[in-house]
């Protein structure tokens, strides 16, 4: 999934976005930049809400949605 891509790309970690992409399930996601630019953008929301980033990866990854 994207959210899933986007944390490999934040850790910097090629080989595991490189697996997920590769999965069957969704040929169609997005590059790794877009998995680096989401990552960005929920560690600045992570930020802005004066939460730690490990609470705002669980929050998109159980909701399917960026913080608010």
């Amino acid at each position: 999934t994207a959210i899933a891509m986007a944390e490999a790309a934040s850790c910097g970690n090629v080989s595991w976005w490189n697996s997920i992409r590769m999965q069957p399930e969704d040929p169609a996601l997005g590059e790794y930049a877009t998995s680096v630019l989401l990552a960005e953008l929920l560690r600045s929301s992570a930020h802005r809400l004066g939460v730690p980033v490990a609470d705002v990866w669980e929050l998109a990854r159980r909701s399917g949605r960026l913080p608010g």
